[in-house]
């Protein structure tokens, strides 16, 4: 049975709700947070899981943000090389889609510029060169227009010497004309290789004009969940394609415009998108994302804060992420496999080296697939979030296929499965926390956090105080709303009213099940 806010009364001379007399006061409990695990940054091994220990320690960031930022960017490095076998249930592409839930503060940017260092300069370097490509490219068509205009004088003359065609000169002309457009000169590739924000057709457009691999990293994820990609009417088409990426399939474009029709295949794209929890929240209720399988295909990360205790006074004043060893070691990783030449066919397309989970590793895979698949029965562990649990044992083939690549350009052992296993626990894990958090209503998550705000500060709140309180909830219409909620709910009683009749003053109630 559902609990029912408790029932009050208001003094009709002083405005003062209180409850009424006999019946349960007990406040309803607001949405919280239950503390996630640790992230198993030892699971990522020596090359990523000691660079992310130490941006961590060098930022002062959550562990789980710093593993999860190395894991994505390897990721984005590796996909184009190589795909994985699973036995007799297929192949799949290396690629990963990371979600980070971290709150405003974080240091997400500062994190971000040091996480993906290689793949910036590597794009710098090739914006740098693109002028030159490009102006190569224009001198290469102009050259060809003007072989084909020589081409076709040839054979119909100029000006006033045209002349008619036989059918044998038309039938050479053509087969000229046709050879010319066989060796047409091709633009060269776009310079970047990563997109925050984009729509369907915008994904589409840069895999077809730039290289087969990309990546859709943004340190401010809520701008992609938010934009235009993200509207009602191109959610779907977006999420389809994302979908589509993340299976390696071939995208098909239909379109009525000429030329807007297209096939992509052997493309690749990895994801890392950081949120911050009102937006997670949003997100993971999402009945299309969700219901499409989506999100399913993310690896979700979520840490405890470390706001309020990143001090300084303990720390060297002459420390540098730039100076740490297991930082430029995973640099130089990195740079090393963004630079390498990719395994592209006649036609563009990538033809990756198909790594195998074989003998000791897949049985310890089988045994990790088997363990999921018995977790989602419908008292198992992972019942409430079988979509998934059920791309787990293929995410955790392509964890260790990253790491066994990265480190050694080898197919997975034994023990890369085993520490995917361990990263896999934990982001299933995180998994069943978020989706039980997140189907609270978030109203309640934003009443919560006004209601700690207002206990640190002596427990009272005044309307003329509006402007005090976090920069989120400082409109009047939406405090009020959230300190109604918070009134209905028994944690907080009215004390005081303007001559409008309105709340103007509401003070805390004190209890230990509050908030």
């Amino acid at each position: 049975m559902t609990q029912q806010p408790p029932i009050t009364a208001t003094n009709p001379k002083t405005g003062i709700s209180a409850p009424l007399p006999g019946i349960d006061t007990t406040p309803l409990p607001l949405a919280g947070r239950t503390p996630p695990p640790e992230f198993p940054a030892d699971a990522l091994g020596d090359l990523l899981g000691n660079a992310a220990k130490a941006l961590a320690y060098h930022v002062q960031t959550p562990l789980g943000m710093a593993g999860q930022s190395v894991l994505a960017v390897t990721s984005l490095a590796v996909q184009g090389h190589v795909n994985i076998g699973k036995g007799n249930l297929g192949t799949s592409p290396t690629t990963l889609y990371c979600l980070t839930i971290a709150a405003s503060g974080e240091r997400k940017s500062s994190l971000d510029s040091l996480a993906m260092k290689p793949i910036y300069e590597y794009q710098a370097e090739r914006r740098a060169e693109y002028e030159n490509l490009l102006a190569d490219y224009r001198a290469e068509m102009e050259a060809h227009e003007l072989r084909h205009k020589s081409i076709v004088t040839a054979y119909k003359g100029k000006g006033k010497n045209q002349r008619p065609l036989s059918d044998d000169d038309q039938q050479a002309l053509q087969a000229e004309l046709a050879e010319l457009e066989r060796n047409q000169p091709t633009p060269p590739p776009r310079p970047h290789i990563l997109m925050e924000e984009p729509t369907a057709e915008g994904i589409y457009r840069h895999l077809q004009e730039g290289e087969p691999v990309a990546g859709l990293f943004s340190d401010e994820g809520g701008g992609f969940f938010s934009g235009h990609g993200m509207e009602d009417e191109a959610k779907g088409r977006s999420i389809t394609m994302l979908s589509q990426l993340w299976d390696a399939k071939t995208i098909t474009r239909t379109r009525a415009g000429a030329g807007e029709s297209g096939i992509l295949a052997g493309r690749r794209l990895a994801a890392h998108l950081m949120l911050q929890p009102i937006i997670a929240d949003k997100v993971l209720s999402d009945p299309l994302m969700m219901g499409q399988g989506f999100l399913a295909r993310f690896l979700i990360c979520s840490g405890e804060s470390l706001v309020g205790q990143r001090l300084l006074a303990d720390r060297p004043d002459d420390e540098s992420a730039a100076r740490e060893p297991a930082v430029t070691r995973f640099w130089d990783a990195i740079a090393e496999l963004i630079r390498q030449p990719l395994p592209i066919n006649d036609a563009g397309e990538l033809e990756p080296e198909a790594l195998a989970i074989t003998g000791p590793a897949y049985d310890a895979w089988k045994a990790l697939h088997d363990q999921i698949e018995q977790q989602m029965a419908p008292a198992g562990e992972y019942a409430g979030i079988k979509p998934f649990a059920a791309k787990a044992a293929d995410n955790a083939a392509r964890i260790a296929a990253v790491l066994s690549y990265a480190e050694s350009r080898t197919e997975p052992t034994a023990e890369h499965i085993v520490r995917a296993a361990e990263l896999i626990d934990y982001y299933l894990t995180v998994m069943v926390l978020r989706t039980q958090e997140a189907t609270q209503h978030t109203a309640e998550h934003e009443a919560r956090e006004v209601a700690e705000w207002i206990r640190q500060k002596g427990g009272k709140l005044r309307a003329d105080d509006f402007k005090k309180l976090p920069a989120a909830y400082r409109k009047a219409p939406k405090a009020r709303a959230l300190l109604k909620l918070l009134v209905d709910y028994g944690h907080a009683v009215v004390t005081q009213e303007n001559r409008k009749g309105e709340p103007s003053e509401w003070r805390m109630i004190e209890g230990p099940d509050n908030a």
